[in-house]
């Protein structure tokens, strides 16, 4: 057996035929899923620990094995404390139902006209209904929203509804609807 400081977090151990056989493993059978190659692979942790000085006490450790003509290699990386981005989605959701054409395209004549650049909007028919999904990473302003209910039968807000939409209704433009259609009228 070999072991390898490859640098401050990775190791290299190099294990022979015979020395796989000596700890009753096999390359195949090498998994941390199985008890005896669980514990297999805590001594070698062990052993390249003492060996080299790197800790791998409470640190997350990628393992990875190699096959070659002789036996196995391993290189053992002690992950580093990475930072997580997440993505926010919009928080508000806003569907507006419109009951006829000629007030859906009239409301969004109006918007269009309003240049409302900070939201999306995704437009939708069901059954000869239509729908105007707005989402935005704040709240809508209070003369959208007017502008909104003057041809509007109803606002829902929450994405239980939207999901159901893009499930069964007919898509007629998705993200920039507003734009887009408003631009064409």
């Amino acid at each position: 057996m070999n072991i390898e400081q490859i640098d401050n977090s990775r190791i290299l151990i190099s294990l022979a035929d015979k020395e796989l056989e000596s700890y009753s493993v096999t390359f195949e059978n090498l998994s941390l899923s199985e008890t005896h190659s669980r514990t297999v692979l805590k001594e070698l942790l062990h052993y390249a620990s003492v060996k080299t000085g790197i800790s791998f006490q409470n640190k997350k450790i990628l393992i990875e094995a190699l096959k070659y003509e002789h036996g196995c290699l391993l290189l053992l990386t002690v992950s580093k404390i990475r930072k997580t981005y997440h993505i926010r989605h919009c928080s508000n959701a806003y569907t507006f139902t419109f009951s006829n054409a000629e007030n859906f395209l009239a409301c969004i004549k109006a918007l269009y006209r309003m240049q409302p650049d900070r939201f999306l909007s995704s437009a939708f028919s069901y059954h000869q209904t239509y729908f105007l999904v707005i989402r935005s990473s704040s709240p809508l302003k209070p003369g959208y929203i007017n502008t909104i209910n003057e041809f509007a039968v109803s606002c829902k807000r929450g994405n239980v509804f939207i999901a159901f939409l893009m499930e069964h209704a007919k898509l007629l433009k998705h993200h920039h609807a507003v734009q887009n259609i408003g631009k064409a009228l």
